[in-house]
């Protein structure tokens, strides 16, 4: 009995698989992982990545040495914040506002030793780069270099900056390593630093 009632149940089993099409799969034709997936993807050009990414830089650059609101708008991610060089974190209104206002008002801005790097996507990206900067914040002097990183990410309006973090320069530097195949850095020796500027 025991060995008719397990046949039974073995060939009620086999039917219901014939029968439903969704347990009958061709593994052979489908993709077991996320990685089979991604291989088929084509990758993103690194280099124009990379060059797009430049050029955002040094119009940001150019935006803020302007203090030029209606750029910078444009540039920052409506989900964007900022960490100030004082641990103070402003977002996307809070930024512009300080600008606009003069509370932050930069008389020349720019950036050196700029280093990308890009997912494999071409989606997203983070910049480690040096600010020279001079100019107010909060009533002080800035006069000086920090250390920015940036994450960028890639909309369907363009790349957007989505976050930023500046820290101060307290020691010589040098440059980060290049990564050939998805940065470039300028070696330029940074020098000591005095600002409360954010990017």
């Amino acid at each position: 009995m025991r060995k008719f009632l397990f046949f039974a149940m073995l060939v009620l089993a086999s039917l219901v698989m014939a029968c439903d099409p969704a347990a009958n799969t061709n593994s052979a034709n489908k993709p077991t992982t996320a990685a089979n997936n991604s291989a088929t993807a084509p990758a993103a050009n690194t280099a124009a990545v990379e060059a797009d990414l430049k050029k955002l830089v040094t119009d940001t650059a150019a935006a803020l040495a302007k203090n030029d609101v209606a750029t910078l708008e444009k540039m920052y991610a409506d989900n964007y914040m900022l960490v100030n060089l004082d641990g103070s974190v402003q977002n996307k209104t809070d930024r512009l506002a300080s600008i606009r206002s003069g509370d932050t008002k930069f008389d020349s801005f720019a950036y050196d030793e700029v280093n990308i790097r890009s997912n494999p996507e071409g989606t997203g990206a983070v910049v480690i780069a040096r600010a020279t900067a001079s100019g107010m914040n909060k009533g002080k002097k800035t006069d000086g270099t920090i250390r920015v990183t940036q994450v960028w990410s890639k909309t369907k309006d363009g790349w957007r900056q989505v976050s930023g973090h500046a820290t101060q320069i307290t020691a010589p530097s040098t440059a980060p390593a290049s990564n050939t195949a998805a940065g470039n850095s300028d070696k330029t020796p940074a020098a000591n630093t005095n600002t409360n500027a954010g990017r």
